[in-house]
Formats: C-alpha cells, structure tokens, sequence
C-alpha cells in the first residue's frame, strides 16, 4: 500500500506512512497552545487599532455594529478542539491524508490569527542602491507613484515639503515644478523612520 497524501510515494501499511504520522503529529502539538491563545483573539483583547478610528471610510464605529466576539477566531478554536491529539489516530482512516491537511488548514490560519500575517520582507537598503542607480530626478507627483510602485512606501507631499525646509531633501531644479532625485527621497524617508522609533 503506497501512503494517501498527495505527493508522498512512501510505502505505508496504513493510510499514513510513519513520516507522514510524524508529521501530522508536530502539527497536532501545536494545537493545545493555540486553543489556549486564541482566547485573546476571540475577546479581541488583540486589537491594536487606534483609539477613535474604525474599520470603515472615516466616522466612529456605530455601538453594536460589530460583533462582541471574533468569530473566525471561536469557529477555530473549536475546530481545533475537535482535533485528536494523538496522529496514529488517524492512520486508520481512508481520509486521514485529507484530515491532516484539513487540520494543518486550520492550525495555519489559527497562528495568522494570533500573531498575524508575516510581514513580507523589503529590502529598502538594496532598493535605494538601484535608484540611485537607474532612477532620474522626478517632481513631486511622478516620484511619489514611482516610490509607491517601486519601493512600496508611501511619501506624501507635505513630507517632501518638510524634508526640503528641514534640509534632508534638495531640489535638483527650482522652479515651478521642482525635482527631486528618489535616492535622496528614500534616505530622507529612512532617517524619519529612525527618528520615529
């Protein structure tokens, strides 16, 4: 008999062969802390928005418009709970491949609840080299969209503006359309960042 998750060739004397058992049981011991830490999330102990802001288009949020509970967080929590612990529980079972992928499902979206999606990865050092490199001196509204679609930051003009009277930005050309070079944007908007930590 060849094991029933998708991909693995392995030979297996039940519907699960013993890496795939392992496997599935690494994930299942995972499953008691975030029971326990979805509590925080189902309570939206965890929000972190501002104080006075909303998840809509501006305004406060109308009393009892949302519900007192998270309840993706309380329909995992109790998915979760469904889980049986023990891996070799499930060899037995002709759906045992889809089971553990169905488990492995939940406990992934129970951690991104938790502790929240990972952040990618950007590399604004190495993007600052290649500006300097390739890009030319723009005006204000071309260098912000190029730093939005380029860097993936978001530079408002009242940033240049200010990094201009504070002397961490010059402009290439005076005039009635200044420009400005995006290396030289990016370093501003970096000191920034260091200064607001």
């Amino acid at each position: 008999m060849t094991c029933t998750t998708a991909d693995c060739n392995n030979e297996a004397s039940t519907y699960l062969c013993g890496q795939c058992v392992s496997d599935l049981q690494q994930w299942l011991d995972m499953v008691p802390t975030l029971i326990s830490a979805l509590n925080v999330t189902i309570a939206k102990q965890d929000n972190v928005r501002p104080a006075g802001s909303s998840s809509g288009g501006g305004g406060a949020s109308k009393p009892g418009s949302a519900a007192p509970i998270n309840l993706d967080a309380l329909q995992l929590q109790n998915n979760l709970r469904s889980v049986t612990p023990n891996a070799n529980a499930y060899t037995h079972n002709e759906n045992a491949a889809g089971l553990a992928w169905l488990i492995q499902d939940w406990i992934t979206k129970a951690e991104h609840l938790v502790s929240g999606p990972e952040e990618p990865f950007i590399d604004h050092e190495g993007n600052r080299k290649k500006v300097q490199d390739i890009a030319p001196p723009m005006p204000t509204k071309e260098l912000r969209k190029w730093l939005r679609e380029q860097a993936r930051i978001n530079v408002t003009s009242m940033d240049i503006r200010n990094w201009v009277r504070r002397g961490k930005l010059h402009a290439v050309e005076r005039g009635t359309r200044p420009t400005y070079r995006p290396h030289e944007v990016l370093n501003a908007w970096k000191e920034t960042q260091k200064e607001s930590c």
